[in-house]
């Protein structure tokens, strides 16, 4: 008898940053209950060059599930950049809602009805934010301000269904908008209890004594976490309609943005060669060249020449803030020139890009690159 082994999807992880579209250097592999699920209804899993692919063994008709999985099923994977620092410094993890913060998880999954069997149209991944991850089993403390004199527990799991936060202490399920109250202090303890259930996605809500208004709302993958730790999560999904889990092999795309940012340069005066009262100091951008994803810049002073408040090591300094925010990508920006005038004299060609190790800072809200030249 013949091992045959039939694909059933196929996942591409694809960055902008990077020339070529690839992302580079994710490591990714399945939840322990995942790797589980998949013995059982023995489907491997195997790393590709761009991304991953998952196969099934068929029965000699290339086709038929030789152990068919029971729908709906979700397979859950994690994954982590092997250089953590260096892809936080290039990848935008903002869901367009909340800022990525080093508590959150970012979180990919597939829409069922959207699956593609066009290798050159991929299903696009959605992307959202959640707020961590917990065993089936957890505890924590919360504070509300004001303190309410009480709150109701609402939990409710990946399909929307409400469940059972917890067992009482005669191991009966706990009732939906389960009371707690507040201790003298003022906090409130919770003691959360999903032993049974599927890893996944839920929903914690605590709503009002009166059951009539959220007060606080939280989004939890409850789960086996690995000692290693992942930065994120995707998830595919199954469900019984529309059924292709064994049908049409499946195409799907995790897709990492680039990070872009206002870059401001901090021009140093340092051998103070340059007068910076009687010349002025511009940044002009002289084009691109190539197939860039960059457009035209314009810089703008901060300040006075040389600036009154910022002094790098002492010395005079000049600000200049790009207008526009500018993206990060592989084949550095070219062409901004240092030029003073009113000679139009070139100082530098070409102004540096921001390192790839120095972190992002916020300024006014923003994303801000630091860049210092000396002169």
């Amino acid at each position: 008898m013949s091992i045959i082994y039939t694909r059933l999807g196929e996942v591409a992880l694809r960055h902008d940053f990077y020339r070529d579209g690839l992302a580079k250097d994710i490591l990714l592999w399945p939840t322990d209950e995942t790797a589980h699920l998949m013995k059982n209804g023995k489907i491997l899993f195997r790393k590709t060059p761009g991304g991953i692919v998952l196969l099934y063994r068929a029965e000699e008709d290339e086709v038929t599930p030789l152990t068919p999985l029971q729908l709906p099923q979700s397979f859950f994977f994690f994954f982590k950049p092997e250089n953590a620092a260096a892809f936080l410094q290039i990848t935008d993890l903002d869901d367009g809602l909340e800022q990525f913060q080093a508590d959150k998880v970012p979180f990919f999954q597939n829409t069922p009805a959207n699956a593609s069997p066009a290798s050159d149209a991929p299903e696009e991944l959605t992307y959202q934010l959640l707020d961590g991850r917990r065993g089936k089993s957890f505890s924590f403390e919360l504070s509300l301000n004001p303190v309410p004199s009480s709150v109701r527990i609402k939990v409710r799991n990946a399909a929307g269904d409400v469940i059972s936060p917890g067992k009482d202490i005669a191991g009966n399920p706990l009732p939906d908008g389960f009371e707690v109250n507040p201790d003298d202090h003022g906090v409130f303890r919770f003691l959360f209890d999903f032993s049974g259930k599927k890893e996944g996605v839920y929903t914690f809500t605590l709503r009002n004594s009166a059951d009539t208004e959220d007060l606080w709302s939280k989004n939890y993958w409850l789960g086996n976490s690995p000692s290693s730790q992942p930065l994120g999560l995707l998830e595919l999904r199954y469900q019984a309609a529309p059924n292709h889990l064994y049908g049409p092999k499946e195409y799907y795309q995790l897709s990492f943005i680039r990070k872009e940012s206002r870059w401001t340069y901090y021009v140093v005066n340092g051998n103070n060669k340059v007068d910076l009262i009687s010349s002025a100091l511009q940044i002009q951008d002289q084009g691109n060249e190539g197939s860039v994803p960059y457009g035209a810049y314009a810089f703008d002073q901060i300040g006075a020449s040389p600036n009154v408040d910022i002094k790098i090591n002492n010395l005079e300094t000049v600000v200049f803030r790009s207008q526009d925010k500018i993206p990060y990508f592989e084949i550095p920006k070219l062409n901004f020139q240092l030029r003073k005038t009113p000679e139009n004299q070139v100082l530098i060609p070409n102004l540096p890009n921001p390192s790839r190790s120095a972190p992002t800072k916020l300024s006014g809200g923003e994303a801000n690159s630091e860049i210092y030249v000396f002169i």
